[in-house]
């Protein structure tokens, strides 16, 4: 896990770094400065996986952090970004940037502190909803929200999603603990499916969102129903 600090002022920069080192005392996690928004695009290039956030300075010679943080949401979209600075009359423009958070200086240890839970949180649901897929020798995480259906087959899995279909080896009932309990149901000894993809139901055949039709066995058709009514009373 990596924390990216990008300020043009050493002290600013020496000082969170200090903050953050006490914060995650007991975690491995590598906090790295830099000056610019150059530099930081550049790192953030070699080696994008693993950034938890990025502390922005928006008043920096050169490219200024809105620039920056534009730039860089254009690639990485998933990458948190909290924005610094002096000048609280610029928080609107943070929004434009779709920052995570704006933080006033000089930088007070509980808002610090409320904004690394704040990104903590999203961080935790974001790697609830991703499923690990190995296929041949890749391994790829995919969203669980864009996963229609699986289907078991020998020992293969047919992992459907609204972009592709994966095949990997594995177990269905073993897939099955690895996705959101309040999301998916096994209908049949062969299907999981995802209840938000779910078009209609005839009582013995789900009509998926992709036009698919999926058989529901008889011994679960009553579970379905019970099921289906708690997510949509709940959705």
């Amino acid at each position: 896990m990596k924390i990216i600090i990008c300020d043009d002022e050493m002290h600013i920069r020496d000082d969170l770094k200090q903050r953050l080192k006490d914060y995650y005392s007991s975690l491995d996690v590598l906090i790295l400065s830099v000056s610019s928004g150059e530099e930081l695009l550049k790192m953030a290039d070699r080696e994008p996986e693993g950034i938890f956030c990025v502390f922005l300075d928006i008043e920096m010679q050169g490219m200024d952090g809105l620039e920056t943080a534009r730039q860089l949401r254009k690639k990485y979209p998933g990458i948190p970004v909290l924005l610094l600075t002096s000048h609280t009359e610029l928080a609107m423009e943070g929004y434009e940037v779709q920052a995570f958070r704006f933080l006033a200086k000089p930088l007070r240890q509980e808002k610090l502190v409320e904004a690394l839970r704040a990104v903590e949180r999203t961080a935790g649901k974001q790697e609830q909803h991703k499923l690990r897929v190995v296929t041949g020798e890749r391994e790829i995480y995919v969203d669980c929200r864009d996963v229609f259906y699986v289907k078991s087959e020998n020992v293969y899995l047919n992992i459907v999603t609204t972009e592709q279909t994966f095949l990997m080896r594995g177990k269905l009932k073993e897939l099955y603990t690895f996705l959101p309990e309040d999301l998916f149901f096994q209908i049949h000894r062969s299907y999981i499916v995802n209840l938000s993809h779910i078009r209609s139901f005839d009582g013995k055949k789900l009509i998926m969102e992709d036009g698919g039709q999926l058989p529901v066995s008889g011994r679960r058709r009553e579970l379905f129903r019970e099921k289906m009514t708690r997510y949509l009373r709940e959705k």
